[in-house]
C-alpha cells in the first residue's frame, strides 16, 4: 500500500509539472520565439500556422526510418498531420484576435467620449455657476438659477476688465468588464483612470457669457486583452458662449488641440513588450438649451444637450524587441537552418484611425437654494455613437465559442449629485460626484470640483 502510495503521489506530481510546463509554453509560445520572427512568424502565412517544421542536423544526415521532408533536414512538429496542437510559433500567437491587437484600435473610442464628458462638463458647469450668481450678495451658485431677474451680474469679477478667472478637475474610474479568460479568447476588457483639469476666463456682456477654455485630459489604463497599457494625453483650447433670458438658457462651444498615445503589448510568442507612440488632432464641439423653473427654495432645470469629438490619429510602427537569439529554446540549431537562420522581428504597421464620440443627452437638475449650500441631483439619458473596438483578425481558429464580439455601448445613464457653496462675494465653487449605469460591458464613477476667485 505504502508502495502504491508513493506511485501515486508520483504520477500527481509529474501531471502537475506537466501541465505546468505546457501553460507556461503556450503563454510564451512553443519556442519562445516572437508572433512576428523573420524566418518562420505567423505572418508568414497559413502553410506557416497550420503546420511547423523544426530544424534537425541528425535528421539531415538520413536517419533510419525517416520520411521525405525530414531527411532533407526538417521533420514535422505539429499541425493535423502530426497529431499535435501546437505549432511553431504557439497557440497564442496563432489564435490571438485582440491580444495582438494596439490599444489604439480597442481604447481610443473610449477615450475620446472621456474627454468630451470632461471638458463639455467642466465648460457647462462654469456657465452655471456664472448665470447663478445674479448680484454681488447671491447665495446661489452652481446648478441653480433664479427667474427673479433678467440680467446678469457676477460677484468678484472685476479682477481685470470685469474678466472672471475659473478653474475645474475631476476624475473618472471606469473598467470595461467583459469576460475575460485568456489572451487567446478575444475581449475588450481593460480598466483605469481617466482625470481632467479645465482653466478658464470669460466676462458678461448683459444677458450673455462670452468665454475661453484650455483643457487637459489624461488617460491611465490597463489594457487585460493584449496584456499591455494605453495612456493618452489630450490638450484643447475653445471657445465658449451663453445667453440666458428669465428662462432659457442656450450655450455653445467648440475647440481643438492635440493628443499623444504610448501603448504597450506582449509578443505572445517570446513575452518581451512590444511598444508604440503616436499622435493626432482634436476636435470638438457642443451644444445645450436648459429651462428654468422655480418655486421657493427649489429649481427644476430640464435639458437636452449635444457633444461630439473627433480624434485623428496618425499611423505609427509597434516595434517588437529585435532579437529572440537569447530566448529560443535549445538555440537557434534545433530550429532554423544554415539558409533560415536570421532571429529577427519584423515591427508591426498600424494604421491611421480616426474615432468619434457623439453624444445626445436628456437631462434633469433639482437643486434646493439653503443659502450658502446649494445641493443638487442630477439625472441624465444619454444616447451615444462611439467609434467601436476593432480586433486583429486571428491567424487560425481555436474552435471555441468563447471568444467575444466587441462591445458597442449605445446607451447609458448618469445618476450624479453635488454640493455647491458661497463662501463669500469673493470665493464659490462646489463639488460633484456620480455614476453612469446601463452602458454596456462598463461601469464608470466620476468626482469632480470647481473654484472661482475674484476681487
Amino acid at each position: 500500500m505504502k508502495l502504491l502510495r508513493i506511485i501515486a503521489a508520483t504520477f500527481l506530481a509529474v501531471t502537475t509539472l506537466a501541465a505546468f510546463t505546457t501553460s507556461s509554453s503556450n503563454a510564451a509560445g512553443t519556442y519562445s520565439i516572437s508572433c512576428k520572427n523573420d524566418a518562420y512568424g505567423m505572418q508568414l502565412g497559413t502553410g506557416y500556422t497550420d503546420q511547423a517544421y523544426v530544424y534537425n542536423a541528425a535528421f539531415a544526415a538520413g536517419g533510419s526510418g525517416l520520411s521525405g521532408s525530414q531527411i532533407s533536414g526538417s521533420y514535422l512538429i505539429g499541425g493535423p498531420n502530426a497529431g499535435h496542437q501546437e505549432a511553431y510559433v504557439g497557440n497564442d500567437c496563432i489564435y490571438a484576435g485582440a491580444a495582438d491587437t494596439n490599444g489604439t484600435a480597442v481604447v481610443a473610442g473610449d477615450v475620446a467620449r472621456l474627454a468630451v464628458n470632461a471638458i463639455v462638463g467642466a465648460v457647462s458647469n462654469r456657465i452655471d455657476m456664472a448665470y447663478a450668481a445674479q448680484n454681488a450678495s447671491a447665495s446661489a451658485t452652481g446648478l441653480t438659477f433664479s427667474n427673479q431677474a433678467d440680467g446678469v451680474s457676477m460677484s468678484a469679477n472685476n479682477m481685470v476688465a470685469g474678466l472672471s478667472f475659473w478653474g475645474d478637475y475631476g476624475n473618472s474610474n471606469i473598467e470595461n468588464t467583459q469576460t475575460f479568460t485568456g489572451v487567446r479568447l478575444d475581449s475588450n476588457k481593460y480598466s483605469g483612470d481617466s482625470s481632467a483639469y479645465s482653466i478658464g476666463v470669460d466676462k458678461a456682456f448683459g444677458k450673455a457669457l462670452i468665454g475661453l477654455v484650455v483643457s487637459g485630459v489624461s488617460a491611465d489604463f490597463i489594457t487585460t486583452f493584449n496584456d499591455g497599457t494605453y495612456k493618452q494625453d489630450l490638450d484643447t483650447y475653445g471657445i465658449y458662449a451663453a445667453y440666458k433670458t428669465s428662462m432659457l438658457q442656450i450655450d455653445i462651444g467648440f475647440g481643438q488641440g492635440d493628443t499623444t498615445v504610448n501603448t504597450t503589448r506582449r509578443d505572445l510568442g517570446n513575452d518581451k513588450t512590444i511598444s508604440g507612440k503616436t499622435t493626432g488632432d482634436v476636435e470638438y464641439s457642443n451644444a445645450r438649451v436648459a429651462a428654468h423653473f422655480s418655486k421657493g427654495r427649489f429649481t427644476i432645470v430640464p435639458s437636452i444637450s449635444y457633444r461630439t469629438l473627433d480624434m485623428d490619429l496618425k499611423a505609427f510602427t509597434d516595434t517588437r524587441p529585435s532579437d529572440d537569439s537569447s530566448t529560443v529554446v535549445g538555440g537557434a540549431a534545433t530550429i532554423f537552418s544554415t539558409d533560415n537562420a536570421t532571429l529577427t522581428t519584423t515591427d508591426d504597421n498600424i494604421a491611421a484611425r480616426t474615432v468619434e464620440s457623439e453624444t445626445m443627452a436628456v437631462g434633469l437638475t433639482i437643486a434646493a437654494n439653503l443659502g450658502k449650500l446649494v445641493p443638487y441631483l442630477d439625472l441624465a439619458y444619454e444616447s451615444e455613437d462611439t467609434t467601436a473596438p476593432k480586433y486583429k483578425a486571428e491567424a487560425g481558429t481555436d474552435g471555441t465559442a468563447a471568444d467575444l464580439a466587441a462591445s458597442k455601448a449605445s446607451s447609458s445613464v448618469k445618476l450624479g449629485a453635488g454640493l455647491n457653496f458661497n463662501l463669500s462675494s469673493h470665493i464659490s465653487g462646489g463639488i460633484r460626484g456620480g455614476w453612469v449605469t446601463g452602458r454596456d460591458d462598463w461601469t464608470e464613477s466620476y468626482v469632480g470640483a470647481n473654484l472661482r476667485v475674484g476681487f
